[in-house]
């Protein structure tokens, strides 16, 4: 049985969407057991990042993978500051409430910086 380039172009989409639901579901279960530090630094390993830039270089080479690792680097202030703001919030207000706070300073800064960076390209 050969897949078409569009059914393969899905299938490659059902593999990274299982890694990605590996990684959570490590995730939750390090946590059900309690281990929330380790919990809290394997959120940001690169895993994610590692084989989604794969793809990426692979499939549209080094100059989109540049631009790629660009806007993450510049995404690291977004993260810090959602982080800020759940860690302010928590306990002070409902966890949705907190959690939803983090969202939105995250999303007001990662579209100032992208529309930083797309002016500069």
């Amino acid at each position: 049985m050969s897949l078409s380039p569009t059914s393969a172009g899905y299938l490659d989409i059902v593999v990274k969407s299982a890694l990605g639901g590996l990684l959570i579901a490590l995730l939750l279960s390090l946590a059900r057991l309690r281990h929330y530090v380790i919990t809290g630094l394997l959120v940001s390993i690169p895993a994610v990042s590692l084989y989604t830039w794969w793809w990426i270089g692979r499939e549209h080479g080094a100059p989109a993978l540049r631009v790629s690792v660009r806007a993450a680097m510049w995404s690291a202030i977004p993260w810090v500051i959602y982080l800020g703001v759940v860690y302010l919030l928590a306990g002070r207000l409902p966890l949705w409430l907190a959690l939803a706070a983090g969202v939105l300073a995250w999303l007001i800064t990662a579209a100032i910086f992208a529309f930083a960076l797309q002016a500069r390209s």
